[in-house]
């Protein structure tokens, strides 16, 4: 009977430390965002903004419009990027990093950026500070998709990183809800989500690729159009898309080479709402950051086991009632990473920017250790009498 209880005690210690049950991990708002609650509410003024952008007490770049869809982090630099459709103007904002007020804007030149459905939608940020925006198209095999490329911060003006249709894709594709950058330079690498087709657009200094066809099946139409991010490499992607249920909407996996790709496995999250993703490697564990498009709660993720997200710790910094984003888009970006804990920033469009301080990921609860601890005298017990 001792033998028996022994044996269920340890095997229920390392299944429960696998599956990230008794993780230390914590979620909680970072205070020096937004006024202190960890979140840039939409229309808040904050102390710092630049002078103009709140005219009658009401911040002109984060509302309740569906205006605003891109958000990025800037390791170079510790800022945002927010893009917004504002009829302000100028409206690619800088926000510090730290406290989310405005500190002003990105040039776009004379005459360069132009067409799409939305002239500017997605962001993302390259290693070295690199600025990419891209259009919203919603038929890229018609319609040139484009992206937009800023060395810096600092730069008078964009160049065109990309001016392109996109073939070898069926249906009616669309790009430009989701974006995502890889490395640096001329390793640079970015991949934007499509909807009314199957995958996703790859694209580099020498044009674009569409990554249409799946080996083995595993992705369906618009898995990438709302949710996708690389995992940890220029060749692997996660996407997204929403449902009405988990199963409806699963979490993908893919490797591509070329136009086509490689069906790594598939994941079940916690709501059919979740879209908006990021990855990183916190604390020695690859973890995966989503926001629920239905109230605004960011979730992460331990994907040690890729089609067995496990959910470590989730939470919100919003409060009261929240707009609805019936467009189900926005962005999720990591912060600065530092051992087992990182910032996190979240934007479901129509209700914010939040900005989370994620601690303690690796590292196993007090009751976890004795656990483990009580399992692994047990086993040596059970040894000796195995030997006796």
């Amino acid at each position: 009977m001792k033998s028996h209880l022994n044996r269920w005690i340890l095997a229920t210690a390392v299944v429960l430390m696998a599956a990230g049950q008794l993780s230390a991990a914590t979620l909680t708002a970072s205070a020096s965002f937004g006024g202190g609650d960890g979140w840039r509410s939409p229309g808040e003024v904050l102390a710092g903004d630049t002078p103009g952008t709140g005219p009658g007490g009401i911040y002109s770049y984060l509302g309740t419009g569906s205006l605003e869809r891109g958000l990025a982090y800037n390791s170079t630099s510790g800022n945002l990027i927010l893009v917004s459709r504002s009829t302000a103007g100028n409206g690619i904002r800088v926000l510090n990093g730290a406290t989310g007020a405005d500190v002003g804007f990105l040039n776009q030149g004379s005459g360069v950026i132009s067409g799409g459905t939305f002239t500017t939608s997605a962001v993302g940020v390259a290693n070295d500070g690199a600025i990419y925006v891209a259009n919203l198209q919603t038929n890229v095999t018609s319609g040139a998709f484009k992206v937009y490329q800023w060395t810096n911060e600092a730069a008078a003006a964009p160049t065109t990183f990309l001016n392109s249709t996109i073939s070898g894709y069926a249906g009616t594709p669309r790009n430009g809800d989701s974006l995502d950058v890889y490395g640096a330079g001329t390793g640079t690498t970015i991949v934007a989500g499509t909807s009314g087709a199957v995958g996703y657009s790859v694209i580099t200094s020498s044009g674009a690729t569409a990554v249409t066809s799946f080996a083995p099946a595993g992705p369906a139409t618009g898995d990438f159009r709302l949710g996708l991010t690389f995992a940890g490499s220029a060749n692997d992607v996660w996407g997204k898309q929403t449902g009405a249920s988990p199963a409806a909407a699963p979490l993908r996996l893919t490797s591509y080479l070329g136009a086509a790709g490689t069906g790594l496995g598939s994941g079940t999250l916690t709501s059919g709402g979740e879209m908006a993703m990021d990855y990183a490697v916190v604390g020695g564990v690859p973890v995966l950051a989503v926001v629920d498009a239905n109230n605004s709660t960011l979730r992460v993720y331990d994907v040690t086991t890729p089609t067995v997200p496990v959910l470590i710790v989730s939470g919100t910094t919003t409060s009261g009632v929240l707009a609805g984003n019936g467009n189900a888009v926005g962005s999720v970006k990591f912060g600065a990473i530092s051992g087992t804990g990182a910032t996190i920033y979240a934007m479901s469009t129509n209700q914010g920017i939040q900005s989370f301080d994620l601690r303690g990921v690796g590292v196993p609860e007090p009751t976890s250790l004795m656990l483990l601890s009580f399992a692994g005298v047990s086993l040596i017990w059970l040894r000796r009498q195995s030997c006796c």
